[in-house]
């Protein structure tokens, strides 16, 4: 619905809410096919008058343009004539047209919906990525009618956040999938009190517009607010979509485990191991191609990309089309737009510190991303991972040749790599018998630049399993 329309009836709503009778209304809303029989039964069975009138109203603003005309036109007939003056100069324009025409690419309706859930905005610089959207909403058409789990998983700065938010900006897949809205929660790395917190937020957006006094005590435990999530979810937003926003560990996630339907993004894809129910996964490639990586550096210095100079390429082929590296240097080159050549060489020599720029992003470096990530592994793990830092570029190794690195049995070592790939930490090649290992270039070189001083004097003592080791690379 238009924002004008919106304000409209908000502005109208104690005292529709104090003189209309619902009842009379629904019979033609429902034959316009605005409500649907579900609508009206619920809107009926609140206690009073004022209460159904109350629930109606809370209906139509989650609707579009064409609830508000036909409240309007019901009012008309129920002869509510000086009620129906009330909207009439807020009346909008019903036409195919008047609901594409909408800067963020959506219809006024979903954008409203988008917004009232708390769904983050498309960035200023946005570069699509078509064949990746298609396939998350493939996935979420799968939860029509049934809850589950769509997982969108990567490593530190492939896009996660942006591409799930773009993914819901669709009408035809809010209406037909999830018409009970859809409701985005930032998660991150938390601990149990300040979960609590963001459960407690997520209650208190969900319950507004209820007028009960329990609905507006918060909850005081992480389990009381599981539970009151279930119920608002089951009660008052059937068919609605969650989304959790960057979740690190299935603790975490099993407070959510609350059989709705769940779009969540992740460096972890395993995590979806933990709860209930059926779940889809969709992987995020960890670079761009390099024409979408040309075209956000153009889009950051209001050039066209044919127009760049040389070291754009290059920039984009050091960084393997990282779009949070792309991102943070062409944030910076918007403001020092002569400093391609300096980037690059900072690119080049590893130095991540170098290139950093505040954003809407949880990090302001690269490193800082995925220094996030080395936290979460047990101590002992954390060490056998920087160990990889004596691995070269493109260079693919099966388990047995990092059995002799780590000096640990096959099998152990197999459960350490299975860890690592499902944190996004390393990949693995599928394509060969036994599986290869290998890390991203921007991994290897993070590792390489935070063990400069160790690999320094490493070399000079290494044992000879570890040259066994480096022979085989």
């Amino acid at each position: 619905m238009e924002e004008r329309a919106r304000s409209c009836l908000l502005r109208s709503k104690a005292t529709l809410e104090q003189d209309i009778k619902a009842s009379y209304l629904m019979d033609h809303m429902v034959s316009d096919g605005i409500l649907t029989n579900d609508e009206e039964s619920r809107v009926l069975g609140k206690p009073t008058r004022r209460e159904q009138a109350a629930a109606l109203l809370e209906v139509l603003l989650r609707k579009d343009n064409r609830a508000y005309i036909s409240f309007y036109n019901a009012l008309i007939r129920e002869s509510y004539g000086d009620l129906a003056n009330l909207l009439h100069s807020d009346l909008p324009l019903l036409s195919p047209e008047g609901e594409r025409s909408f800067a963020d690419g959506v219809s006024p309706s979903v954008q409203v919906i988008l917004s009232e859930g708390g769904v983050p905005q498309r960035p200023v610089v946005f570069v699509s990525r078509p064949a990746l959207l298609n396939l998350i909403r493939e996935r979420l058409y799968r939860l029509q009618n049934t809850p589950g789990w769509v997982t969108v998983f990567g490593m530190a700065g492939s896009g996660k956040s942006v591409i799930a938010a773009e993914a819901v900006r669709d009408h035809a897949l809010i209406k037909e999938c999830f018409p009970g809205g859809v409701h985005w929660l930032s998660v991150g790395q938390c601990e149990r009190a300040d979960l609590l917190v963001r459960m407690q937020s997520l209650c208190f957006r969900l319950e507004q517009g209820q007028s009960s006094e329990a609905s507006q005590r918060p909850p005081c435990s992480v389990e009381e607010a599981k539970e009151r999530l279930r119920f608002l979810m089951l009660r008052r937003f059937p068919r609605s979509l969650l989304i959790l926003d960057d979740v690190w560990d299935s603790s975490t996630l099993r407070s959510f485990d609350i059989q709705c339907r769940v779009l969540l993004t992740t460096r972890n894809r395993g995590l979806a191991d933990s709860v209930s129910g059926e779940y889809f996964e969709v992987p995020v490639e960890s670079g761009l191609d390099e024409e979408k990586g040309l075209e956000i550096l153009a889009l950051y210095v209001n050039g066209k990309p044919q127009k760049l100079p040389e070291q754009a390429r290059s920039i984009v082929s050091e960084c393997k089309g990282s779009p949070l590296v792309v991102s943070l240097i062409g944030a910076l080159l918007r403001e020092f737009p002569d400093r391609w050549s300096y980037y690059l060489r900072q690119l080049q020599k590893k130095q991540f510190k170098r290139i950093r720029k505040s954003s809407s992003y949880d990090y302001e470096a690269l490193d800082q991303a995925m220094d996030a990530s080395l936290q979460v592994l047990e101590p002992e793990h954390r060490d056998l991972y920087r160990d990889l830092s004596i691995m070269q570029n493109d260079v693919k190794v099966p388990a047995k040749v990092l059995s002799v690195l780590w000096d640990l049995e096959l099998e152990e070592v197999e459960d350490v790599l299975q860890e690592l790939v499902n944190k996004s930490l390393l990949f693995r090649d599928c394509n060969q018998r036994p599986y290869h290992y290998y890390l991203h270039d921007l991994q290897l070189d993070f590792l390489i630049e935070q063990n400069r001083d160790q690999i320094a004097c490493s070399w000079l003592c290494l044992s000879p399993r570890v040259l066994r080791f480096t022979d085989r690379l």
